[in-house]
């Protein structure tokens, strides 16, 4: 008479390998899957990060008049805001028409940013711009016409 035939019981060793690279595949592949997205997370903030300072430096330049303060320093939280400017044109008197010369002066100016992080001073952004200032070279006229009272 023949043995009776055995059920195997439990998990053969084989399957458990199986098992275990068929997990360990999927594990890498999140793995990397989860790095990238978040490499690609911190690029966006940092790209958020350079685009605020490029409003702040645009902003900045405007409010700037290079012809009453051809250089200084705006300190803030983070950031050390940082200018220079060099006349690129001599200023030259303003005409408004129909009134007239202007009591202002108006001349065009390279102006040199750069924003410097507080903590270390390191560079983080650095622009040339040109930029108009002015100056009051002469007293306003009373006259609505830009001529002198009589």
């Amino acid at each position: 008479m023949r043995s009776p035939a055995r059920r195997p019981r439990g998990i053969a060793l084989l399957e458990v390998i199986v098992a275990l690279v068929i997990v360990a595949t999927f594990g890498a592949a999140l793995f990397s899957w989860a790095g990238q997205t978040y490499r690609t997370a911190n690029r966006a903030v940092e790209l958020l990060d350079e685009a605020e300072i490029e409003r702040n430096l645009i902003e900045l330049s405007q409010a700037i008049n290079p012809a009453r303060q051809p250089q200084g320093k705006l300190q803030t939280e983070l950031y050390v805001y940082d200018w220079q400017s060099q006349p690129l044109r001599a200023p030259v008197d303003q005409v408004r028409h129909p009134m007239g010369i202007s009591p202002y002066q108006v001349g065009l100016y390279k102006l040199n940013l750069r924003v410097l992080r507080r903590a270390d001073q390191s560079l983080v952004l650095q622009r040339d711009l040109q930029v108009a200032g002015q100056l009051q070279a002469r007293m306003r006229s009373s006259s609505p016409f830009g001529i002198g009272a009589p």
